[in-house]
Parts: C-alpha cells; structure tokens; sequence
C-alpha cells in the first residue's frame, strides 16, 4: 500500500480565526464532530493504515439516550501518529455539549477516540443526527420515533447513509482546505490509486443502535445481543430500519390480577345469588 509524503496537520478541524465557540451554532458544532471523524481517517489513511468510524445511539426506555461518534486507528496507524492528541483541537465540541474521550489505547494496539451526546428525546435525537452531517453529508432522514400505549411502547428507527461519494462524503470546505496542497484527494478514485487497494479494505464505517426491549431488523442490518448493527459498504447506498417493542411488564401483571379479581368477584357474586335463591 502506498503511503504521501509528509504529515498532515489537523489544524483545520479547529474553529475558524475570529470565531470562538460561543458563536459557532449547534449544528456547526455537531458537523465538526464528523469533520474530526474525517480527518482522523485521512491522517490514518494517508498512512497507509486503517481506520474505523462508528455512529451510536443508545437508547433508554423514557426516550432519552446518549449519541456517539467513534474513530478508530489500527496500531500501525497508532504508532505513525504518536502526536494525534497534541492534533487535536476539541475546545469547541466540549462547548457545544460533547464529551470527548481520547486519544486512548484499545486492546490490540488500536488508538480510540470516542465524542457523545446526550439526548432528551426522540426528536432531539433526530435533530442531532441530522446535524452530523450537514445537508450535503452522508446521512439521510435518520430518525428515531417512540409511541407509547398501556400496555407496550414502541421505537422506530429509520433513514439511510449514502456512501456513494466514498470518504468525500465526510468532506466539508474545511476539510478540502486542510488536504490542499497535500497531494492527497477524497476522490474515491484518486484515493485508490494513491492507496493501491480499494477504499474499503482501509476504510470501515458502521452504524449501531440499542433500543429497549426487543429489536427486529430489517434489510442488511444484524441483531448483535439487542443492539442492531450495520456494516455500510464504501460506494453504496444502505436503507437503515429497526424497530422495537418493550412490554410493560409491571402494567401486564396488574391487569392480569385485576383480571382475576373481577372474575374472581363474579363468581362469588354468582353464587351468593344463588344460594339466596335456594334458601
């Protein structure tokens, strides 16, 4: 595999001259959190190494849950990037309501960096998503819905991720700024030839979601122990759909007992009559 010449810097991932984080709004902030995905992948893939990006949701019975974007560097690219965490520049993700983990060691050799949000809602997760990757990103219509009856609630996820540009689907201005001059394109193309391989034996990108109770999946997607996993190949289009229902066990077995009660009530109210019919 071939490999450019020269670091690359991520200096671009840092908020713009003259803007402080107090300025940058929501969905700026949360599009840098894929900005910093990207870049990550192109310092490791400028390496000739490998790298893991993965969306999370995680979701609690009441809605609520926790979003995550992780990246993840193999040891070779781990080892060519000893000074990643000086790299990187995080001050305004923290501002806008992210928790940052890493640069940090994984079994393996494997370098992690992991940034999450939490939500209160559906429809904040839904937002946040959207957010991720602009209007020209990756992401399409990614959304999380819950209605909840009596007896069960039930959770919906559903969207796409378009693939089809290859890495420069991450790509914003910021990053193409960073790369200029580099020798180094997101051109799925271009790429290849400077990787000699396909993009996609460098380049994974995956999307997981844990719902409460149990989860049926449809399409390409597979049920991991109740969390529903989809490897999304480089160049395609993948539909994304899961759904999930939890019971609510306590609500079943009261109306249970109330059910037996009034049977149980019936019936003796039954026989009283009847005996005061005989006597």
């Amino acid at each position: 595999m071939r490999r450019v010449a020269g670091p690359l810097q991520l200096s671009g991932a840092a908020p713009a001259p003259g803007r402080g984080s107090a300025t940058v709004p929501a969905v700026r902030r949360a599009r840098r959190v894929m900005l910093l995905a990207s870049a990550v992948s192109v310092l490791a893939l400028a390496a000739g190494c490998e790298v893991a990006v993965d969306v999370g949701l995680d979701v609690e019975a009441d809605g609520s849950g926790q979003v995550a974007v992780a990246v993840e560097l193999d040891a070779e690219a781990a080892g060519r990037l000893p000074d990643l965490a000086t790299q990187l520049r995080l001050d305004d993700l923290v501002a806008g309501g992210w928790t940052v983990d890493g640069p940090r060691p994984v079994p393996g050799g494997a370098q992690a960096i992991v940034a999450r949000r939490s939500f209160s809602t559906p429809g904040e997760a839904t937002q946040v998503l959207g957010q991720l990757g602009g209007p020209d990103g990756p992401f399409r219509q990614l959304e999380l819905r819950r209605q909840s009856s009596f007896l069960a609630t039930d959770f919906t996820f559903t969207g796409a991720v378009d693939l089809s540009a290859g890495v420069d689907a991450f790509a914003d201005p910021e990053l193409r700024a960073l790369l200029e001059g580099s020798g180094f394109s997101l051109e799925t193309a271009a790429l290849e030839r400077t990787l000699g391989a396909p993009v996609g034996d460098s380049f994974r990108f995956g999307v997981r979601i844990s719902l409460p109770g149990r989860p049926t999946v449809e399409g390409p997607g597979r049920d991991e122990g109740g969390t529903v996993e989809w490897a999304l190949p480089v160049g395609e289009r993948t539909t994304l759909a899961a759904t999930s229902e939890l019971v609510h066990q306590q609500r079943l077995a009261w109306l249970a007992v109330s059910a037996t009660a009034g049977i149980a009530a019936v019936v003796v109210l039954a026989a009283g009559r009847r005996r005061r019919r005989t006597s």
